[in-house]
């Protein structure tokens, strides 16, 4: 039986970081091209990117949490 929390770990810490990074970027981007109306749509956007990815983020630092524990367990049924 494998460890769901990890593979949810590994899946989603990449996932958050890429749209926080993104977020920030189209942020800056639209902060620096764009007039005051295609800024707002483009702002709106991307602070739902980081909004997002820093959900991602907390989550995957739960699974980290769970999978860290279950490995524990493991560890500890083992040599007891």
């Amino acid at each position: 039986m494998g460890n769901h929390h990890y593979e949810k770990w590994v899946f989603k810490t990449p996932l958050g970081l890429i749209l926080v990074l993104g977020g920030v970027f189209l942020m800056y981007y639209s902060i620096t091209h764009f007039g005051k109306i295609r800024w707002v749509i483009y702002g709106l956007s991307s602070a739902a990117a980081i909004t997002l990815g820093v959900y991602l983020l907390t989550t995957a630092a739960v699974h980290k949490i769970k999978s860290d524990m279950i490995k524990k367990q493991k560890l500890k049924q083992q040599s007891g």
